[in-house]
């Protein structure tokens, strides 16, 4: 099933729960909604992660998660949210819209599918310093991340398996016709775009995770941080009480 059929089939359950009457509070529609914006991506589904060590341990003495904005500057790749930067004008005033701030605001972090870690993987990903590579599994990810306590919940958070396409591609979609063709209500056709990648990076068969920070309000606790690194981060309260299931040391570690 291809992510967008996964998506339609799950949509299709939540309008059903919410014609018979569950509200958006309910256990049954919190599921639907976040196998819907899991895509293709069972729960039982291993990923891993490598992470610098000093970030990780930061992150789990603080009880979150941070995530990196979803942009060019976080991975050094020029494709990267390929729409961030697309303006348009208004036919009425003349005056230039900004279409771009629509997929500015989405943060992401980069899990991958692959069981065991090669050498590449380290030198990529550890930049140089101690660093540990975790596994769990997608359910956990997403049952930590997407609460009924969030107002905006069903258009907030998602866990999508890359595409890879070519770079002409990715190129080509560059322009306000693409943005406009990709507004609708629920967001997942512009979630979709961040997560088209240059084939150039296929081997990484990865899954991206995608937080929505424009939705307002923001659940409690959510921060965003534009000054401590380079890029901006936003910091989402996490419960890390056995959420990884197993760790490995890097060889630099």
């Amino acid at each position: 099933m291809s992510n967008l059929d996964h998506f339609l089939y799950w949509n299709n359950i939540a309008n059903a729960l919410d014609s018979q009457g569950h509200s958006l509070e309910s256990g049954e529609m919190l599921n639907a909604y976040t196998r819907r914006n899991m895509f293709d991506i069972e729960p039982e589904k291993k990923i891993y992660r490598i992470f610098q060590r000093d970030f990780l341990e930061y992150d789990m003495s603080h009880n979150i998660i941070t995530l990196p904005v979803a942009s060019a500057g976080s991975w050094e790749d020029p494709l990267e949210n390929p729409l961030a930067n697309v303006s348009g004008l208004d036919e009425e005033s003349g005056a230039r819209i900004d279409y771009g701030a629509l997929v500015r605001s989405f943060h992401a972090l980069c899990w991958t599918q692959r069981e065991k870690a090669r050498s590449s993987d380290w030198s990529s990903f550890s930049h140089g310093k101690p660093a540990i590579r975790i596994t769990t599994t997608a359910g956990k990810l997403m049952q930590r991340l997407v609460s009924s306590d969030d107002s905006g919940y069903m258009h907030r958070t998602w866990l999508v398996n890359i595409e890879y396409v070519e770079s002409d591609r990715i190129q080509a979609m560059q322009n306000l016709t693409e943005v406009l063709s990709r507004i609708e209500s629920t967001g997942t056709m512009l979630v979709l775009t961040a997560a088209m990648v240059r084939t150039t990076f296929q081997d990484e068969s990865e899954v991206r995770l995608i937080f929505d920070r424009s939705l307002s309000p923001l659940p409690s606790g959510v921060t965003f941080d534009m000054n401590s690194g380079p890029v901006p981060l936003v910091r989402i309260p996490f419960d890390w009480a056995d959420f990884i299931e197993n760790s490995e040391d890097g060889p630099s570690s």
